[in-house]
């Protein structure tokens, strides 16, 4: 039973991005570690058996994650400069075109994010924003700017 593994749904993702307000603190905590790499019991050095069960519990009756089997696949790390940069150019792009509307997610879990998998929900949403703000070009030039960085422009 430690070693079951969980991952995040499409809606839990996008449940990370929007803050809906559905979760307490403790459950969005455990939602953003939800990597499918992480077994119970890693996650049980983090939280106490009782707050395990009752965030987990909440979590896979909203449908925000699910057990995964098989084996681990690990994906590769984003290095922490990198992250810092691309976290730097959302920032400055959430200030000047979105009016703060991610600052909190910037501020508070951008940081939780290490790899490819959690990083592309999160720009797609930023994306997807800028888009709907009416800065089409912008959005686009801030994407290649991070693919770039990523070394994601390459085949």
């Amino acid at each position: 039973m430690d070693q079951q593994r969980f991952s995040k749904t499409a809606k839990g993702s996008k449940e990370i991005e929007e803050r809906s307000g559905l979760l307490s603190p403790l459950a969005r905590r455990l939602l953003i570690m939800m990597d499918g790499k992480r077994t119970r019991g890693d996650l049980l050095q983090t939280f106490s058996l009782d707050e395990l069960e009752e965030a987990l519990a909440r979590l896979e009756l909203l449908k925000l994650v699910e057990e995964i089997s098989g084996p681990i696949t690990v994906a590769a790390s984003i290095d922490s400069r990198a992250m810092s940069q691309i976290r730097q150019m959302m920032y400055m792009s959430n200030q000047q075109y979105l009016a703060g509307q991610l600052d909190r997610f910037l501020n508070e879990d951008f940081t939780q994010i290490h790899d490819r998998a959690g990083l592309e929900p999160v720009l797609e949403h930023w994306h997807r924003l800028l888009c709907d703000a009416g800065q089409e070009v912008v959005a686009y030039a801030y994407l290649r700017q991070i693919k770039t960085t990523l070394g994601w422009d390459k085949k």
